[in-house]
């Protein structure tokens, strides 16, 4: 079985103090968040493998571990938490337990692996920059120079130092409108990128900078301009195997797989582009 972990979860982990960390599935038992820690020793346990991932990421990801566990029923269980992509890598970096990282952008993987932990990385997948306004909006937003408009009251963008947030304030400086919106206070910021996308579905804003991929999903936004890909740094998704203290051949398998075409047809499905050459047959 696949199960998706909030990421409130992983935040609520680090808070506890840090010799936990050495007993990681003991401390995920008592929050209830690993299957079968309640039942009976004479079931064969299921190899477990956790991966975080980057809040975009989440439904691909959850049907990519969908597909592998029913060729291997019984024998696999995979972990998915996912949330802003630098406070999985900060937990990470904090000793917080985990097989697998995605990021939106290379930046947090890139410190992923300076501090030692990452074990490869590949480029994995790709994705691109979006305006989007509620579907019922009364204002009339058709592109990005209508941000100005005095109609305009509150545009969402993602945090500070989420990949989404990075992106789009790189974007709005091309086309010299972050300055404006700033000091206009017309800005707010998301979570993450799909609290952002929350934002404009229940049209508490007027518009959110989101990724395609996240609009892809929704009938609530409509999308009425696309980024440049110029305007921006490239969004890419590494995806990291993070060093076992063990061997751990469960975990190598997901990270196989995840690049196998079959995963990588599946992140296409949901709007993102394949950067990663598919491996053959890793089921």
């Amino acid at each position: 079985m696949v199960r998706v972990l909030p990421s409130e979860t992983r935040t609520m982990n680090l808070q506890l103090q840090s010799n936990l960390w050495c007993y990681p599935w003991l401390l995920l038992c008592g929050l209830g968040v690993i299957l079968g820690c309640g039942k009976s020793t004479d079931a064969k346990p299921s190899a477990q493998v956790l991966i975080l991932g980057a809040a975009s990421t989440k439904d691909a990801l959850q049907e990519m571990a969908n597909v592998l566990q029913k060729s291997k029923p019984g024998e696999l269980q995979i972990e998915i938490s996912t949330g802003p992509s630098h406070a999985l890598a900060q937990q990470i970096l904090s000793g917080a337990p985990a097989d697998i990282y995605i990021s939106a952008n290379r930046r947090w993987a890139d410190k992923i692996a300076e501090a030692g932990l990452a074990e490869q990385t590949v480029d994995w997948l790709g994705n691109s920059l979006v305006l989007v306004v509620p579907t019922n909006s009364p204002i009339t937003i058709n592109g990005l120079e209508d941000l100005t408009s005095p109609e305009v009251k509150r545009i969402a963008v993602a945090g500070q130092n989420v990949p989404a947030g990075i992106y789009a304030e790189e974007a709005l400086k091309h086309y010299k409108l972050w300055t404006t919106l700033s000091t206009q206070d017309l800005l707010v910021r998301g979570h993450d990128v799909r609290s952002t996308l929350t934002y404009a579905e229940r049209g508490e804003v007027d518009a959110a900078v989101v990724y395609a991929t996240d609009a892809l999903l929704t009938d609530k936004v409509r999308v009425v301009a696309r980024f440049d890909t110029a305007s921006h740094e490239p969004i890419v998704y590494p995806l990291v195997r993070i060093k076992s203290l063990s061997p751990n051949p469960a975990a190598d398998h997901v990270f196989k797989f995840l690049q196998s075409a079959e995963a990588l047809q599946i992140g296409e499905k949901y709007g993102f582009v394949s950067l990663e050459k598919p491996l053959g047959d890793t089921k």
